[in-house]
């Protein structure tokens, strides 16, 4: 059996929130059509915060000079609210075109409803109580030529009774793109709303799964997290690995995800050492808000 003294479980909880502290504070590249990442815009309720933007920077690692990525790219591209019910907020949206062919994009909205824990997208004015029609755009098409750049202005009111929490602003291709081949198709990208109107911010872990390490991976832990309660939440965490005798002989990071309500996620790390024959427990713990979440497990090296 696994000890584990007061003393040792107490360190390894204060180590794991400051990394989860230091996780948090992430933020992640701008969203372009090849779908990179995104670009976190923390903002209130009463004013528009402006794009954070980063410079690219080629690999310092090779010598030869590197060619400018073609790109299109929307900044911000995650937008997150504090209001209140009923209230109003106006943000100003930049694309940027970094290629040699003109763009032109219609401005729609859609909800982001989630069903059976996961996400789907929901055009204005079919869900009720929804926030995605009563979206006021500056323009409604929008034509973006090659090196330029074109902004939007866009204002979503969040009705007084409604359990959604988030709605996209969505730039729809009009044009045709082609793909070298004969398929043709059209790019679209969005910037995605998310709306905290309450302090209702709660989340429920499954037993955590383990899977076994071999000749070719390490040992794999994961953990469905499920968002119970009603405003969205940014997880993220760490693993730590115990042997018998109550010695931390691993950790591993949980990559932030974003969970709106009612949404499941599946958070999974890597142990970074292969472990010796014997007995463990792993300890995984999420911070999201100012709370923490904790579970446990033991299992066998064989």
């Amino acid at each position: 059996m696994i000890r584990v003294t007061v003393n040792v479980l107490r360190k390894w909880i204060t180590c794991g929130i400051a990394l989860g502290l230091l996780a948090a504070g992430q933020v992640l590249p701008a969203a372009e059509f090849q779908f990179d990442a995104e670009d976190q815009s923390r903002t209130s309720a009463s004013q528009s915060s402006p794009a954070n933007q980063e410079a690219f920077e080629p690999s310092k690692q090779s010598s030869a000079p590197q060619p400018a990525r073609s790109s299109v790219s929307l900044a911000p591209a995650v937008v997150m609210v504090r209001c209140k019910l009923g209230q109003s907020y106006t943000q100003t949206l930049t694309l940027t075109n970094q290629t040699h062919q003109e763009f032109v994009f219609e401005m729609v909205a859609q909800d982001v409803v989630v069903r059976d824990g996961k996400r789907g997208f929901v055009p204005a004015g079919e869900t009720p109580q929804g926030i995605a029609e009563t979206a006021v755009f500056s323009q409604k098409k929008v034509v973006v030529k090659p090196g330029q750049s074109a902004t939007v202005g866009v204002t979503f009111t969040v009705p007084p009774e409604t359990s959604l929490r988030a709605v996209v602003a969505l730039f729809r291709g009009l044009n045709n793109l082609s793909s070298g081949g004969p398929v043709m198709m059209t790019g679209s990208l969005g910037a995605l709303f998310t709306f905290t109107v309450s302090e209702d911010f709660q989340i429920a872990g499954s037993l955590i799964a383990v899977t076994a390490q071999s000749a070719t991976a390490n040992l794999g832990i994961s953990q469905v997290l499920t968002n119970t309660g009603s405003e969205p939440v940014i997880a993220g965490g760490m693993a730590a690995l115990l042997n018998e005798a109550g010695t931390l002989v691993g950790k591993a990071s949980f990559e932030e995800q974003r969970l709106l309500p009612g949404e499941q996620l599946t958070f999974s790390a890597v142990c970074p050492t292969e472990l010796k024959t014997g007995r463990y427990r792993v300890f995984a713990s999420f911070q999201y808000e100012d709370k923490v979440i904790t579970n446990s497990r033991d299992f066998t090296v064989p």
